[in-house]
């Protein structure tokens, strides 16, 4: 630590020995939980305390290495309470031409975020630079994956392995990837070399490197602060880079954020919005402002690769291979409706393209087939299928009692992504996957399979009330799908002329599926699966199926009910 002694720092103010020594036991990262009230005490009660303490961290020649964005929370407290608070401190900079450039920038993020209120503790801050936090006890994200994860020489490979738990402090990666699942739903994508400072749910600190930030809808801002620049992320998709000379680059993906330089002496330069397919340059130069630059969707890494499902084993493989086939495509095209849409089961006005066909190999004759289709608009999704079945339209499951068993009378099951962030493969997987597999699922898996955007579309015809219905199940945790009112979607089943199967018609609004914020639009894609249910004469009992559009680079003898990423594409023209 450089500021020994009782030297004056500030405006000629000599701290006595109780504070110079808290502060320089506070810098060294050495205080225990006494020293630290003293100190928050002595701060809170002195605007002259606080204004050496600031200057005393900003002559610190490690604050370079150390400055950590849950730092700023806790000077936020303390400087801000009573007179010379951060007004004072902004309104009266240090004198900046004393720090090396690192610190220079360091100390301007301080004033910047100062101004903009975040808040936090002194405890919190000095457990960050301590490297205090990070045990599983204070975890709030986990590693969720990783992908030639490579660590800084002198650390463990156990540092980067997927399923650590992770609360505040530093994590570094020298090559590869990382993705880390925050407890409220956010993901980051660490593209090496690089280095980020978790704070908290809500706020981290990039030093160094790439990283993609991507929130679900409802997690509300999450802050990303980098040397230059100051990103707050409204629930979208964007990535910040940090270089070598600590430019910061800005692009966003999905949604908007709101960011400001902070290299200025003072307060920081004008909130900018940044919206979907814009790029902005920070420069870590004070005088030169914000430029605009080329957006690239490809520049960075967006999405960390998963590893593949866990099969059930080789016997469940043979035996669920022999009841359904082997899938033979991976991809149905959704094309956009060309017009008005009647569902009346006659399918005269749908589109051509995107029609397959498929065939139970098992059926005598080819007796039980689908040829389905799938189109769009803005305001519905559209599903349409022909269906060879010898015992058509029999379903008679209480939908009352056992909403979770209506597939088993037989009838249409879909399961469809409509999370334009999460893009194609989807990922999730059911409680289900991982109690078959003995295995403890992470409680970053299980915030994804609470995802309602990845859902299961039931469609039947009930035969002892002769109506038309469909069923939701909102996310993959989900194994009692709710009934839909007749009068919040369309659907008909006919019957075909010969009694050996049937057509289904069904037009269903985004706004039923819950999607109408952010519906699919031309150019995604999505996730989708198709399994078509055939039931014996009762009705009650099932009897076989077809599934088909499958990943089929996911191990067989997974069931899609159980990992959305066996779920194929879903091409939207």
């Amino acid at each position: 630590m450089t500021t020994t002694d009782s030297a004056p720092l500030a405006g000629g103010f000599r701290p006595d020995d109780e504070l110079a020594a808290l502060v320089s036991d506070c810098i060294d990262g050495r205080p225990d939980a006494a020293q630290l009230a003293r100190l928050e005490s002595r701060l809170a009660a002195d605007p002259e305390a606080r204004r050496y303490y600031l200057d005393a961290m900003l002559l610190d020649d490690a604050l370079g290495d150390q400055f950590s964005a849950a730092g700023v929370g806790g000077m936020v407290d303390l400087l801000a309470a009573g007179g010379g608070g951060a007004a004072a401190i902004v309104a009266e900079p240090i004198g900046w031409r004393r720090f090396r450039p690192l610190t220079r920038a360091a100390a301007a993020i301080l004033l910047a975020v100062v101004v903009g209120g975040i808040g936090g503790g002194l405890a919190a801050w000095q457990g960050v630079r301590a490297g205090v936090g990070v045990s599983s006890a204070a975890a709030f994200a986990e590693i969720s994956r990783t992908r030639l994860a490579v660590p800084p020489r002198n650390h463990a490979q156990s540092t980067l392995v997927k399923g650590r738990k992770l609360g505040r402090g530093r994590l570094a990666i020298e090559s590869g990837a990382i993705e880390i699942t925050v407890r409220n739903g956010v993901m980051i994508v660490l593209d090496g070399p690089a280095e980020i400072e978790l704070a908290g749910e809500q706020l981290a600190f990039l030093h160094r490197g790439v990283a993609v930030v991507r929130g679900p809808v409802g997690s509300g801002d999450f802050d990303l602060e980098t040397p230059t620049a100051h990103v707050v992320n409204r629930g979208g998709e964007c990535a910040a880079k940090v270089d070598q000379s600590l430019n910061t680059d800005v692009q966003v993906y999905s949604g908007e954020v709101v960011a400001a330089g902070v290299a200025k002496t003072g307060s920081g330069q004008f909130p900018l919005r940044v919206v979907a397919g814009e790029a902005i340059r920070f420069s870590s130069q004070a005088d030169v402002s914000p430029e605009r630059i080329a957006f690239s969707d490809e520049r960075f890494t967006r999405r960390v690769p998963d590893d593949k499902g866990i099969s059930l084993g080789e016997p469940a493989v043979k035996e669920y291979n022999a009841k359904t086939g082997q899938p033979q495509l991976e991809s149905i095209v959704v094309t956009r409706a060309s017009g008005p849409v009647l569902v009346d089961g006659s399918l005269d006005e749908w589109n051509q393209e995107g029609v397959f066909r498929a065939t139970l190999p098992a059926s005598p004759g080819g007796r039980e087939w689908v040829e389905g289709r799938m189109m769009y608009d803005d305001e519905r999704l559209y599903i349409a299928a022909r269906v060879g079945d010898p015992l058509p339209l029999r379903n008679s499951v209480d939908h009352a009692l056992d909403s979770g068993l209506v597939w088993q009378g037989g009838g249409l099951q879909i399961f469809f992504s409509a999370d334009r962030a999460a893009g194609w493969p989807a990922d999730a997987n059911s409680p289900g996957y991982y109690e078959g597999r003995k295995i403890e699922a992470p409680f970053a898996e299980q915030l994804k399979a609470e995802n309602s955007r990845l859902m299961t579309l039931i469609m039947t015809h009930h035969a002892p009330s002769k109506t038309d219905r469909l069923f939701i199940g909102r996310s993959v945790a989900n194994y009692a799908p709710e009934t839909i009112r007749s009068d919040d979607f369309e659907g008909r089943f006919v019957a075909s002329p010969d009694g050996r199967g049937y057509t289904l018609e069904y037009a269903i609004p985004w706004a039923t599926l819950g999607v109408d914020d952010d519906p699919p639009r031309s150019g995604d894609t999505l996730a989708a699966a198709w399994e078509l249910h055939f039931s014996d004469e009762t009705g009650k009992l099932w009897r076989n199926q077809i599934i088909e559009i499958r990943n089929r680079s996911e191990p067989s003898g997974i069931f899609l009910y159980e990992r959305a990423a066996t779920w194929g594409r879903a091409e939207f023209r």
